[in-house]
């Protein structure tokens, strides 16, 4: 999990922007005007990832907001609860495509650790909570808790702006790691990761 992984999907979604700017306006790119309009476009998508780039290693090292969001069997659940415990925060939702393809990944990574000083949460930005969210845990046979944040409270407070986005918190609190954007967390390279951080 690295900080540089943001900035690399950022620029891909920069090339993605531009890329289809030129192709729609293939015929008429030679006109100045729309030179213009891509060089504003570029410059302006350059300066947001660099900025939330700064914004990302702001957060590495800062105590992680506490929220107390409930589960789908409407019980409360707080942070602040897994205190003692590293704890990887994961903001996703039914309707995010690339959420989705990491959820068994995910699986995979609790049941490998859950036994160990590790706990997951998932955290459902879906508007219609348990309501939509049930029916897709089921299907999909996922045992990680579900924490449900209808309001977008603590999306907002980790600064969350695109899912999936997923925070790695240390036993003190602090946020040491942060991933935004898909990954497969069963690959042996985040296995390892993991076993050498629980050692």
């Amino acid at each position: 999990m690295k900080l540089s992984n943001k900035v690399r999907l950022q620029f891909k979604h920069l090339f993605q922007i531009t890329s289809l700017f030129v192709i729609k306006n293939k015929p008429s790119v030679k006109n100045s005007i729309h030179k213009k309009i891509l060089l504003a476009i570029s410059c302006l998508a350059l300066l947001f990832v660099l900025h939330a780039s700064a914004q990302a290693v702001e957060e590495e090292g800062m105590v992680a907001p506490n929220f107390t969001l409930k589960n789908l069997d409407r019980e409360e659940v707080s942070l602040s609860q897994f205190r003692g415990k590293y704890v990887l925060v994961n903001f996703w939702a039914t309707w995010c495509g690339p959420c989705k393809v990491e959820m068994p990944s995910l699986e995979v990574l609790y049941q490998r650790f859950k036994n160990k000083n590790f706990a997951l949460l998932a955290i459902s930005n879906d508007m219609f909570g348990s309501t939509i969210v049930k029916p897709f845990v089921k299907a999909n046979n996922l045992n990680f808790p579900i924490l449900l944040d209808q309001r977008l409270k603590a999306s907002n407070a980790f600064g969350v702006t695109s899912l999936p986005s997923t925070f790695m918190i240390d036993p003190e609190g602090k946020i040491i790691g942060a991933l935004f954007g898909a990954e497969d967390w069963a690959t042996p390279s985040n296995i390892l990761y993991f076993e050498n951080l629980l050692k």
